[in-house]
């Protein structure tokens, strides 16, 4: 596995170089990227990390990477010497100004932490000056972190699970390599409180279980992860910061293992149930399945540092080697052929053209985020091999963790999922882009984009649309769930005066994953809330994407009737009631970045998108108008025949059904009722009573 790895950071050195600039009043010092602080001093440090690790690298190709291992020894101490002088023990300056200083600040930590594998690397390159400011720049932090930064945490507010892990890590680590400093013991009795409040859950608070000399409940500040272990990270149910969190975990769980150090036992406090349920987000070829959605590029930073955390699996004998080599291999498959596609050695010069035009801050941070974790798979594996043995480590995990969640609830996301052989079936109410759905089957991750997936937009005159959650309610099923709920669809930026925003819609949405392993149902219904003119409407939105990931090519097949389209001869969406199913094929790239990208024809990924209402001319609706009404299946598997789909006819104005024969050959109705209040309904000769928005399954 490590050649994997290797081959693939020996490619990237040639198009790194030219980002790598001398300081010219030092030319002792370089930095990778614009050596600004915050993100270009870490985009510095992760950068060095590739070239350290390869420097060091016995089985380095030096024909491949194009130069000679001393040259790459240059070029990361010069950088690892630009982090060093630049910081606020040094004797330099970054970027910003000649008397700015880097450090001192939350997040100072994380670039530190995702470089000292490679400073372990070359530490026998390195001279006493080096030494010296290494150690001081340590020191720095950790006096700072123990004096200066209290610890907290808080499910909403606060929410600090990744830099709680971080912070904790470099008191940790400079007690561990200084133990003859006066204040290590303070700095680990801090870590303690750092790694306590990092992966922590509600009932820790009360927690009497000893560790590490004393009940969890004594170390306790807040809870950063629900009793689910749901996380809600920059304000929605983020499976990236999951891994975040866990990977700073395994950048200190290996440095431990490189100094044979015993680390406190509260560094690995819920580590397992975590992995369960990350683990269960990781598709079968390595790819994150991120069921609340995210804010930012595809497939890149969260998704990157899910390489450490797979290795420190495998080492802690939480999941098999050969499983954990799957997961890697199949990403690594996906890594090489986007840099195949780009033809220049990078890792993402073509869907990232935009920031390599308008930010190369975000471009090279990106760039050295893949660098450093691929450099992380080189180091590790050199060192131990495919961990094919669990460690011989003081740390234990709990075997009852081994295996992934099939099922999951969080009530305060509405997120639900269900993992079976045949079918990945999800929904989350409070995601990046809320709501999400998603139906594909677990192989195949290239169907996978969440961005308002099976949900739909409405765009109405403003700059910027998005949807406010107004209520919703799960039922969770042996083998599938079902959610209700509605949302306001909002403009914002309007130009005429007076008005800058408005709610455009009241949508209402039902989502059920059959027991079936194969079936999702979806019933939906919007009405103007007032006389509104709107842009664009898309209902449903099931986004295909048809870009570099799966060739550009796919295979679509319509029905004679227009109400089934089959893609790829593995998913089939059916619509039960409501139009014809429309194909729409915008001409750009419409994945991008959600915040600060006032470019929305100049996104990241390209996606196909398959809706039941498709408008995309200016239109006014009446108040109370129904935009659209609809109920639509999508099944995992071959062509399903349209007599397994029935719609239900009900009098009352906001209750829908429709019955539904599954793959395993049973008959369910789907009802719901999107009525503020409970109803009781009469469905196939059933009596049905309904909460308010509340969707249920009933066998048949």
């Amino acid at each position: 596995m490590k050649k994997q790895y290797l081959r693939l950071l020996e490619g990237w050195i040639k198009s790194a170089v030219s980002d790598i600039y001398t300081c010219p009043d030092r030319p002792d010092l370089m930095y990778y990227g614009d050596g600004t602080n915050g993100w270009g001093v870490q985009t510095n440090q992760k950068g060095l990390s590739a070239f350290a690790v390869l420097a060091s690298e016995p089985d380095l190709d030096e024909r491949a990477v194009g130069m000679w291992r001393t040259q790459l020894l240059k070029y990361a101490l010069g950088m690892l010497r630009y982090s060093l002088a630049s910081h606020k023990s040094g004797d330099y300056h970054t970027t910003d100004a000649d008397n700015f200083k880097w450090g001192h600040t939350w997040i100072s930590a994380l670039g530190v932490e995702r470089m000292m594998h490679a400073v372990e690397a070359i530490y026998d390159k390195l001279n006493g000056n080096d030494l010296r400011m290494l150690r001081s720049m340590l020191v720095s932090e950790s006096d700072w972190l123990l004096d200066n930064y209290p610890v907290t945490a808080g499910l909403i507010q606060n929410n600090k699970p990744e830099s709680n892990m971080w912070n904790g890590s470099v008191m940790l680590r400079t007690a561990m390599m200084y133990p003859d400093i006066p204040r290590a013991n303070e700095y680990v009795e801090k870590a303690k409180v750092f790694f306590a409040n990092a992966i922590s859950v509600p009932s820790d608070e009360f927690c009497e279980e000893v560790v590490d000399g004393k009940p969890v409940k004594d170390y306790f500040v807040g809870a950063n992860f629900f009793e689910s272990y749901g996380c809600n990270h920059h304000g929605y149910m983020n499976v990236g910061y999951m891994v975040i969190t866990l990977s700073n975990l395994a950048m200190m769980h290996f440095s431990c293992r490189h100094f044979d150090y015993t680390p406190p036992k509260l560094l690995y406090r819920n580590f397992e149930k975590l992995w369960q349920l990350v683990r269960a987000c990781i598709f079968d070829d390595g790819r994150l399945n991120r069921i609340g959605g995210d804010t930012r590029v595809r497939y890149c930073y969260c998704q990157d540092y899910l390489i450490p955390v797979l290795m420190m699996a495998a080492d802690c004998g939480l999941t098999d080697a050969a499983e954990i080599a799957r997961l890697e291999k199949g990403w690594l498959d996906i890594v090489k052929t986007e840099v195949a596609h780009n033809g220049d050695g990078t890792f993402l010069s073509d869907r990232c053209e935009l920031l390599r035009e308008k930010s190369p801050l975000y471009f090279t941070r990106l760039e050295s985020d893949r660098a450093v974790s691929l450099s992380y798979g080189v180091y590790w594996h050199r060192l131990y091999g495919d961990f094919t043995a669990k460690a011989d480590y003081p740390y234990s995990p709990d075997q009852k963790c081994r295996g992934m969640l099939r099922q999951w609830h969080d009530e305060y996301h509405g997120s639900c999922y269900i993992r079976g052989d045949k079918r990945y079936a999800s929904f989350t109410w409070v995601g990046a882009e809320l709501p999400t759905g998603l139906c594909l089957p677990p192989e195949d991750s290239s169907l996978a984009e969440w961005k308002y997936n099976m949900t739909g937009e409405i765009f109405g005159d403003g700059f910027t649309d998005s949807h406010k959650l107004l209520r919703h309610r799960e039922h969770m099923y042996d083998g599938g769930f079902a959610t209700c709920g509605a949302y306001l669809s909002h403009t914002d930026g309007l130009i005429a005066e007076q008005l800058n925003e408005e709610d455009t819609a009241v949508c209402y949405i039902a989502y059920a994953a059959l027991p079936d392993d194969a079936t999702v149902v979806t019933l939906q219904y919007a009405v103007a809330p007032k006389r509104v003119h709107l842009n664009k409407v898309k209902s449903f939105k099931l986004n295909i994407p048809n870009d570099i990931f799966n060739g550009g090519v796919r295979d679509y097949v319509t029905s004679d009737d227009g109400r089934q389209i089959t893609v790829d001869s593995r998913l089939n969406i059916r619509s039960i009631y409501g139009g014809t199913l429309k194909f729409h094929k915008p001409h750009f790239r419409q994945i991008g970045i959600k915040y600060r990208c006032p470019y929305p024809e100049r996104g990241m990924l390209h996606c196909d998108e398959i809706c039941e209402t498709l408008q995309l001319s200016p239109t006014w609706y009446e108040k109370g108008y129904c935009i659209y009404d609809f109920g639509i299946a999508v099944t995992c598997g071959s062509e399903t025949p349209a007599e397994n789909f029935v719609r239900c006819d009900c009098g009352e104005c906001l209750a829908r059904a429709a019955v539904v024969k599954g793959a395993d050959g049973i008959k369910y109705l789907i009802a719901a009722s999107f009525a503020d209040k409970p109803c009781r309904v009469e469905f196939c000769g059933k009596t049905v009573e309904l909460e308010a928005c509340d969707c249920v399954i009933i066998k048949l």
